[in-house]
């Protein structure tokens, strides 16, 4: 079943042809381990999906995952030089 055939989803989010990432998928693309995407994801710094009952499993989408990454950008500061 593909993200599109799901009745009555209403979020354009869902609405993709990317399917979303498993966790240990996030963690191996930013070579850290998977208890940081975890953190990120109980801090609210990344926002997942939690499929199936119970604990379920836990899926990111591709625009949560840049929306993600364009939080962890570091951007570089031009400092004046003092004459």
């Amino acid at each position: 079943m593909h993200l599109n055939d799901i009745a009555g989803v209403q979020s354009p989010e869902l609405r993709t042809t990317q399917k979303p990432y498993r966790v240990a998928e996030v963690a191996a693309m930013l070579d850290v381990h998977p208890t940081t995407v975890y953190r990120d994801i109980d801090a609210g710094r990344l926002s997942a999906l939690r499929v199936g009952t119970r604990k379920g499993a836990l899926r990111i989408l591709p625009a949560a995952l840049d929306a993600y990454l364009a939080l962890l950008e570091v951007r570089t500061v031009a400092v004046a030089e003092v004459a």
